[in-house]
C-alpha cells in the first residue's frame, strides 16, 4: 500500500519536473478516466501501418481499469513533402479508425506535433512529448501510473497489458523492460529475415555477456519495450531529446537508482524493416546488412566480458585501503583503459567518499554504468580483442557449437537473455 509520505514525495517530484523539464502545456483536452493506471505512448513519423499496432492493442485482454494510448504524430519543420503527406494520411486513418473503435476500457488519442524544431526533432523529443503528457494526465488524478513505451511498427501479444499490470503496475518496481521478439518468421525477404535474426542475436548476446561479467545492470534498452512509473520518470528528469539512443540513455540514467523488472510474461513484436532516420538501431542495422557484400555478422569478442568480470570481482580490494596492489590484478585492457581516461583518479575519489563496502559498490556502478561499459568494450575491441563472427561469440557464451543463428537465437530467447 502506498503511504502518505510516498504520495507526498511523488507529488513533489512531479511538481518539480513540470517546473524544470516538461513540455509547455497540456496537449489533450479530454479529461483522463480517474480509474486509468496505464498510458501507452507511441511516437509516429512516416509510419505506413499504425492501424495494425492499434488493432494489436485493441485485441489485448482487458483489465479492470481503463488504459489510454497516446499517439504522438510528428515531423520536423524541414521534413520532406512525402513525410508530411504520409503523416497527414495517418491522421485521417487514425480518425476514421478511432471513430469505429470506441471502447470503454481503452481510449485512443492522437497528438499532432508537426513542424518540430529541426535541431531537436526526432524520436527522443516525440517520446518526451507523449510521456510528459502521460505524466501530466496522471498528475491530474493524483495517481502514480505506469507510462508504457511502444513504437508504431510493433505488434503485441494478447497478454501484453495484463503482463504489464501483473509485473510492474502492481509491483514496487520503478522501471522495466518488456520481453521482445522480432517478427522474422513471416518475413518474405530472406535478406531482411537473416539480418534481423543476427541483429536480435547480437542484442541478446551483448546482454548475456554483461550478465556473465557480473555487471548488475545488464538490461536490454529497446525504446518500444520501456516502462516507467510516473514518479520515477519525474524524479530522474524524464525523457531526453536525443534523435537516436534515447532509450539507452534514459534507462541507464534510472536503473542504477530504482528497482528494475523484466516483464517477461507478455511480448512486443518489433518489425524487421530498414530505416535511414537514425544513425544506429534496428532499422540502421538492417539497412547496413542489406548493403553488405560479406554476409558475416561480426561482434565483440567474449574476452571483453571476461576482462570486465575481473574488474567487478576486484571491487572489494579496490575499496580496501590496506590493499595497494589491486591494479596489478587487472587485465591490461582494463588498466590501460582506466589510465587513458584518468579513471584511477575517479576510483580513488569514489573510495574516499564512501564509508562502507556496500556504499562504494553502489556508487561505483552509478559511475561505471551501461554507457561506460560500452565505452570500455569499444576500447578493448579497438586495442586488444578484434571482433569475431557473431555465431562463434554467441556460441561461446552458452557453450554451443551451432553455426545456425536462428537456432542460437532460440536458445537465447529460452534462456531469457
Amino acid at each position: 500500500m502506498t503511504s502518505f509520505v510516498d504520495i507526498l514525495m511523488s507529488q513533489r517530484y512531479i511538481e518539480n519536473y513540470f517546473k524544470r523539464f516538461a513540455t509547455d502545456q497540456p496537449l489533450l483536452k479530454e479529461a483522463i478516466d480517474p480509474t486509468c493506471k496505464m498510458i501507452v505512448v507511441i511516437p509516429c513519423c512516416n509510419e505506413p501501418d499504425l492501424i495494425s499496432t492499434l488493432n494489436s492493442l485493441k485485441a489485448c485482454e482487458q483489465l479492470e481499469y481503463s488504459v489510454e494510448v497516446i499517439v504522438v504524430l510528428n515531423h520536423s519543420e524541414n521534413a520532406m513533402f512525402d513525410v508530411k503527406k504520409a503523416n497527414e494520411q495517418t491522421l485521417l486513418e487514425f480518425g476514421k479508425w478511432n471513430s469505429l473503435n470506441e471502447l470503454t476500457h481503452l481510449k485512443f488519442h492522437v497528438i499532432e506535433v508537426f513542424n518540430l524544431p529541426k535541431k531537436t526533432a526526432g524520436v527522443g523529443l516525440a517520446r518526451k512529448i507523449g510521456m510528459d503528457e502521460a505524466l501530466r494526465r496522471f498528475a491530474s488524478i493524483n495517481y502514480n501510473g505506469t507510462i508504457v513505451c511502444l513504437d508504431a511498427d510493433c505488434l503485441v501479444s494478447n497478454n501484453y497489458l495484463t503482463a504489464i499490470d501483473q509485473q510492474i503496475v502492481k509491483s514496487n518496481a520503478g522501471v522495466g523492460e518488456m520481453n521482445f521478439s522480432h517478427q522474422f518468421e513471416n518475413e518474405k525477404n530472406n535478406n531482411l529475415k537473416e539480418g534481423i535474426v543476427n541483429y536480435e542475436l547480437f542484442l541478446r548476446y551483448y546482454v548475456a555477456g554483461l550478465r556473465q561479467s557480473l555487471f548488475p545492470n545488464a538490461i536490454h534498452t529497446i525504446g518500444s519495450c520501456m516502462l516507467v512509473k510516473a514518479n520515477v520518470y519525474a524524479k530522474h528528469g524524464g525523457m531526453n531529446k536525443k534523435k537516436a539512443g534515447e532509450d539507452f540513455y534514459f534507462l541507464h540514467k534510472i536503473v542504477p537508482h530504482e528497482k528494475f523488472v523484466m516483464v517477461d510474461k507478455g511480448t512486443v513484436f518489433p518489425s524487421c524493416r530498414t530505416s535511414d532516420r537514425v544513425p544506429f538501431g534496428t532499422g540502421k542495422a538492417q539497412q547496413d546488412w542489406l548493403n553488405k557484400d560479406d554476409k558475416t555478422y561480426s561482434t565483440y569478442n567474449p574476452k571483453v566480458f571476461e576482462d570486465l568480470k575481473v574488474l567487478f570481482q576486484c571491487l572489494e580490494k579496490i575499496y580496501d585501503p590496506t590493499f595497494d596492489n589491486w591494479a596489478f590484478e587487472l587485465p591490461a585492457s582494463i588498466t590501460t583503459f582506466l589510465e587513458a581516461h584518468n579513471y584511477f583518479e575517479k576510483l580513488n575519489l569514489i573510495r574516499a567518499n564512501c564509508t562502507s563496502q556496500q556504499q562504494f559498490k553502489k556508487q561505483f556502478y552509478v559511475w561505471f554504468d551501461g554507457f561506460l561499459c560500452l565505452k570500455f568494450i569499444h576500447y578493448a575491441r579497438d586495442n586488444f580483442y578484434p571482433n569475431i563472427p557473431l555465431v562463434k561469440a554467441a556460441g561461446t557464451i552458452i557453450n554451443s557449437e551451432s553455426a545456425d543463428p536462428t537456432d542460437l537465437l532460440q536458445v537465447y530467447r529460452d534462456l531469457k537473455f
